[in-house]
Order: structure tokens, then sequence, then C-alpha cells
């Protein structure tokens, strides 16, 4: 499970705020907020979310820019459906994303006329007074500022992993289901088996899975295998035959193709590359 500490973090992302004028909100891993959201929002978009519509469309907006930055596994810069730019950068740990830092929503000046033709779209002539008004007063971002502000939020996700805010914390089942992976790591370890062993449906131990370790349990095990065979080749002369067996693979051939798909080379040449 993840633990936040979300007194420090809340701290930090004001401060970068008050330092910026740039709203910065905190989501966790399923993208549900943290910190932020209304919190120092601009009042062009505090007003097109009273129109429902436009609030879907908003959520719709957001949704696909976390779809994006989760599988590029990197920051992800998108405009919104009104023309607005906003930053969306994941926050990884131990190779799992444990959650996302957004910042926006900020207006390039080569997008003014593209949000005034969408507010042209609007049918209510009160909202679309107040929406140019709002418009009006937006700070214009150049793609310097822009990047640079991205730059920042590269460090802000960096500082939250070198000050461990965000850290995984351990129950005694997960403790269990990684010791027990770890000691017969060289053992059959199929779904059925795992079940027998913690007394598990196949839904709660995915989930447990899932949830601690970012990842199905048998992309888990793969995992520890690929880490534990990389282990005995660059400290062991064993060769790649017995690698494979201590790890849990009795045909070789397969192993070869798997360890090439998980790290790029063959066993051999991540030995030859490596072992210096």
């Amino acid at each position: 499970m993840l633990s936040f500490d979300m007194a420090e973090i809340s701290s930090i992302l004001n401060d970068i705020n008050l330092i910026t004028k740039v709203k910065f909100d905190l989501y966790d891993k399923d993208f549900n907020i943290l910190h932020g959201e209304n919190q120092n929002m601009c009042e062009f978009c505090k007003i097109i979310r009273t129109c429902p519509e436009c609030y879907k469309k908003c959520i719709e907006s957001d949704r696909e820019g976390f779809l994006n930055s989760q599988n590029k596994r990197s920051a992800y810069a998108y405009k919104c459906h009104m023309g607005l730019t906003e930053n969306i950068t994941p926050i990884i740990c131990d190779d799992s994303i444990v959650g996302y830092i957004v910042m926006g929503q900020k207006l390039m000046k080569e997008d003014v006329e593209i949000v005034k033709r969408k507010i042209d779209g609007f049918p209510d002539s009160n909202q679309r007074a107040y929406l140019l008004d709002a418009l009006k007063k937006m700070k214009y971002t150049s793609q310097k500022e822009l990047d640079a502000m991205c730059n920042l939020v590269e460090m802000c996700a960096s500082y939250l992993r070198m000050k461990k805010l965000i850290k995984f914390r351990e129950t005694p089942v997960e403790v269990l289901v990684k010791n027990y992976v770890t000691e017969h790591i060289s053992d059959e370890l199929n779904i059925k088996t795992l079940c027998r062993a913690f007394k598990m449906s196949k839904s709660s131990l995915y989930a447990v899975s899932s949830e601690t370790f970012g990842m199905g349990i048998t992309e888990y095990v793969r995992k520890v295998r690929m880490e534990a065979a990389k282990d005995m080749l660059l400290n062991t002369e064993e060769p790649i035959s017995s690698v494979a067996e201590r790890v849990g693979y009795n045909d070789s051939n397969y192993f070869t193709k798997v360890f090439k798909k998980h790290n790029g080379f063959s066993p051999c040449e991540w030995r030859r590359k490596n072992k210096q």
C-alpha cells in the first residue's frame, strides 16, 4: 500500500504555487485528487466548470492526459478541451507509478484565438462575457516559460522520491507474498500455486500484487526472476542453463527468450556487457 506524507507534500506544493503563481495538483496512481483541484484554480476554469457539460469535458480531457502520461511513463503536455495548456508528470518509485503532479492551466499566446472561438460556441451571452473577461486577465505563457515550469515539476517529483514523502507501506500479507516468491523462485510459481499458498482468490491476489508492486502477480514473479538471474550472471560463472533452472525455467531457450524481451539482451550478451 502507498503512504503519502500529505502535510509535507501540501506545504511544498503551496510554496511552489506562492512563488510561481502556477497551480500544482497532486493525484494518486488511480487519478484521484489528493491536493489542489479547486485551490488556486484560475477564474476562467472556475466559470467553465459551472457548466455541467463543460465540467464533464474537463474530466474527460484530464483523464486522457493521465492515460497518455501513464503510457509514456513521462511528462505529458496537452491542450484541454478549451485550448489551455496543462502538463501531467508521473511520480515513479521502484519502477512503479505512484502518483501524478498536474500543472496548469496556462494560456499560450498562439492559442488565444482558438479559446475565443470556443467561447463563441456558448449559447449564454452572460457566460460568454464572463469568460472573455476572465480570458483577458490571464497572463500569456511563452514556450520557454512552459518548459521551465515542466522542469520544475520534474524536480518536485524527484524531491518527493528523494525525501520518501511517498512510499510503499507493506502489510503482513504483502511481506509474505514477497518473501514466498523470493524463497521459492526456482519452483513452479503459477497462479494456482500462489493462491493455494496464501489461501487467496485470484482476484484478491491480483489486487494485493497490483497495489503493492504496481503490476499483476505473474508479471511480478517474472520481474523477481529476471533480477535474480541478472545477479547470478553478474556474480557467478554458472552456465546459462544452470541460471535458468535456479530462477524457475527448465527450458533454457525459453529463459533466454524471456530474458532478452525483459532486458533487451540475451543472458550471454548481458553478462558480457556488464561483467567487466
